[in-house]
């Protein structure tokens, strides 16, 4: 370059750049584009080990049986179900010592799961090379305990039937009319049916949770309900048969009531907004009206 300000030339022509200009340009470009390059890139990813890899492979497994489960109100899936191609879509987490699908086996790169009776709650077994993990998944405790009121206020509902049957017929229903198609349930003015939260189904006599039994007495002057929950003992409601005619009114009005054990008296408040009835009543012990306890 001269002095004058002016930009080199080759051969004497003004405004051609030199070799020199042309070899520093080439130089200068490839030293940017390499650190570009160098930036932009990143560090080559280490490789896992196999036993990390399964360990993967065992999470992904727990969130396909996790996701069933939710999708089926916390029923979780057959061990039978937990196999490739029945469980999630087609992809399925591999074996990294062999490439193959996971199956359930108890040895390196296989799983055992197991399910408990109620399919509510599971347990997932990875084994790796030397050593095994262990996740364990179910429904959550706060959903069990709303079950468990759902399925308490059903029973309450059912007991309201089996009451107003006795008052009608002077005696309680046998264990085969207390359910949804039986003479209990299916009454006129009777046509909802409480449900199961657990099988959403119409509660019935069973064992399993959200399921009730009923008992009557030979002489079908007393009866018993029990709930099965899951997270308390069982759910006891009794009660006797309304034959005095003072329990009788009570048992056949739909309305409020108190009751002075002091002076043995007794009034009724009908809905429908007629004149309170009430008097003496003919014991100074309390109605007989069903109450809810749990077992100790």
């Amino acid at each position: 370059m001269t002095t004058s300000g002016r930009v080199a030339t080759l051969n004497g022509n003004e405004g051609v750049p030199t070799k020199r200009m042309i070899r520093r340009t080439l130089i200068l470009g490839a030293a940017l584009l390499a650190a570009l390059s160098g930036a932009g890139a990143a560090a080559p990813a280490r490789a896992a080990s196999p036993n990390g890899e399964m360990r993967e492979g065992i999470m992904v497994l727990r969130g396909l049986i996790d996701r069933r489960g939710a999708a089926h109100f916390f029923t979780y899936p057959r061990a039978s179900a937990v196999r490739p191609g029945r469980l999630g879509g087609p992809w399925w987490p591999v074996d990294p010592w062999t490439g193959t699908r996971l199956r359930p086996g108890t040895h390196r790169g296989h799983y055992d799961y197991e399910v408990t009776s109620d399919r509510h709650r599971y347990r997932l077994v990875g084994y790796l090379d030397g050593r095994t993990i262990v996740l364990s998944g179910g429904m959550p405790r706060q959903i069990r305990l709303a079950y468990d009121h759902r399925s308490e206020e059903g029973i309450n509902l059912i007991r309201q039937y089996v009451e107003a049957y006795g008052a009608i017929h002077g005696i309680y229903p046998l264990p085969a009319e207390v359910e949804a198609g039986g003479p209990v349930g299916s009454e006129p003015i009777r046509r909802y049916w409480p449900s199961n939260p657990w099988d959403h189904r119409d509660m019935t006599q069973g064992a399993g949770h959200g399921s009730f039994s009923y008992e009557v007495a030979p002489d079908r002057a007393s009866y018993t309900l029990r709930l099965h929950r899951a997270l308390k003992r069982d759910y006891v409601l009794v009660d006797a048969a309304a034959t005095g005619a003072w329990q009788r009114l009570l048992a056949s009005l739909l309305g409020a009531y108190t009751y002075a054990p002091t002076v043995a008296t007794l009034s009724v408040h009908p809905h429908s907004g007629g004149p309170p009835a009430g008097g003496v009543a003919p014991a100074p012990a309390a109605p007989a009206r069903g109450f809810g306890i749990a077992e100790p």
